[in-house]
């Protein structure tokens, strides 16, 4: 699919958000190519912000990454959120700029309470569409409670399924996995806990775990 291609299908399936405060990618546009993982929080957070049709404007020049890139307490990179989720992508043998990410609703709030959770169903078919090109083995959100993306994920493509879970290392809080196919494709979905308040760091056995969950979701090969 073509970025032109892209656009057209955000602006018809986004048409009545399309002046609210959003944002598409937290990657690069050049990261729309076939990869290993999607990343996907839950929704843009701060305060306003460019709208989801200016953002759709931009998408074809987009060179930056939200985590890597942008000034969220000062420092390009160094909010506690931004360094999570470096640290997670590079853990599992990733070039942070190299990977696909996004959020499961495009709509910005300051909080998940301050967007409606049903925008991700007008979301979901321009992320089939970024599935499609990108074809990844691992979708790896942060947010894994009720009202999260692993919630969303699971009860789309695992329908209330049995999944997988480690502790995260910290309190009660777990790491949830399930095996499923999108778009004709084994996928391994992971869900950590929100990584604005969970760190990873230190907790080698969680990175280990996703590493052997997607192992085991990719198919034998001939």
């Amino acid at each position: 699919m073509s970025i032109n291609a892209l656009t057209e299908s955000l602006r018809h399936h986004l048409s009545p958000h399309l002046e609210r405060s959003g944002s598409i990618l937290y990657s690069a546009t050049s990261t729309l190519k076939v990869g290993d993982v999607y990343l996907m929080g839950f929704n843009p957070g701060g305060g306003d912000g460019p709208t989801i049709s200016e953002q759709i404007d931009a998408l074809a020049d987009r060179t930056t990454n939200a985590y890597l890139d942008e000034e969220w307490t000062g420092k390009a990179g160094e909010a506690p959120l931004q360094r999570r989720v470096t640290w997670v992508l590079k853990a599992l043998g990733y070039q942070p700029r190299e990977v696909c990410a996004s959020n499961l609703i495009f709509i910005r709030s300051r909080d998940y309470r301050g967007v409606e959770y049903t925008l991700a169903d007008e979301c979901w078919p321009v992320h089939e569409e970024i599935i499609s090109i990108v074809q990844p083995k691992l979708i790896l959100v942060f947010g894994n409670s009720a009202t999260s993306p692993y919630d969303y994920l699971r009860n789309r493509f695992n329908a209330g399924g049995a999944d997988e879970s480690i502790s995260s290392g910290h309190g009660s809080w777990t790491v949830r996995s399930f095996n499923t196919v999108i778009n004709g494709q084994s996928v391994c979905v992971v869900g950590l806990p929100h990584l604005s308040r969970y760190s990873p760091v230190g907790k080698p056995e969680v990175i280990e775990w996703i590493k052997t969950r997607k192992q085991h979701a990719e198919p034998d090969p001939d």
